[in-house]
């Protein structure tokens, strides 16, 4: 389970936990975890939020029959799954499971640009789409709970280690001294780190990690997995926790999450 507290955050084996001294602000179940925007108060479960969320269907015909610049809009929810943002109920069974499909949104995904906010504007809807996934000429709008990268597994990975997957099959690097915590929500995060080979930098793995060079932006790690993290994460110095790589030993602090990142 998740719960709130406030500022002061420890992961636990099975649930996570942020404390202090103000006191219990707020629990939620995995299941029924809060979404972080627009409005976390207003709405308790993300069933709710995903509802709020969807508008009249002319809105999406409407911008699917643009003649120079089709727009398509998704929603991505805590777990890392994609849906076409007018579809209701959102669950396992209505998400997108093409692998390949998933991969290329994920590959693309970056923040909105001035361009691209305009173009939302006139139907009043350009603050309700924080990234975009071009694909040629069309514009595929993304509105995540939280993040739009969530990782979702944690495998090993018997040359590097640990990978953390994202997308249908996307994975990087999970690296223990990347890891933030949201002050607010409690929520943990990994940083989008670009992979090096031989001292230098590849290709970026998706646009988001390509933007990280100037402003790190971070994934969501899904609740289940950050579970499996908790064995490794101990109280540290003063009001935050530590994460132990039990490969070399090293103890790193948990960073909390830049206000930037915040969703």
């Amino acid at each position: 389970m998740y719960h709130f507290f406030g500022n002061r955050c420890a992961l636990r084996r099975g649930h996570v936990q942020a404390r202090c001294r103000r006191g219990l602000a707020a629990s939620f179940s995995v299941s029924s975890d809060a979404p972080s925007s627009p409005a976390p108060a207003k709405y308790r479960y993300i069933e709710q939020w995903h509802a709020s969320t969807v508008k009249p269907q002319s809105f999406y015909d409407d911008f699917a029959a643009r003649e120079k610049q089709k727009c398509y809009f998704y929603s991505v929810d805590l777990q890392g799954r994609l849906f076409l943002e007018d579809v209701l109920p959102k669950n396992i069974a209505t998400s997108i499971k093409d692998e390949n499909l998933l991969n290329f949104i994920f590959r693309r995904v970056r923040r909105i640009r001035d361009k691209e906010k305009a173009i939302l504007e006139e139907a009043g809807a350009a603050d309700d789409y924080p990234f975009v996934s071009p694909c040629g000429v069309e514009l595929n709008f993304v509105r995540p709970a939280d993040s739009p990268v969530v990782f979702h597994e944690l495998r090993e990975d018997s040359e590097n280690g640990k990978s953390l997957v994202f997308g249908g099959n996307l994975s990087q690097l999970y690296r223990p001294d990347r890891l933030a915590m949201s002050p607010r929500t409690g929520r943990l995060y990994h940083e989008l780190v670009p992979e090096t080979r031989d001292g230098r930098e590849v290709k970026p793995l998706t646009a988001l990690h390509a933007s990280a060079s100037t402003a790190p932006e971070y994934g969501l790690i899904k609740s289940s997995v950050a579970v499996s993290l908790a064995d490794a994460i101990v109280e540290g110095d003063g009001f935050g926790s530590d994460v132990i790589c039990y490969d070399t030993g090293k103890r790193y602090p948990i960073e909390w999450l830049p206000a930037h990142a915040e969703a």
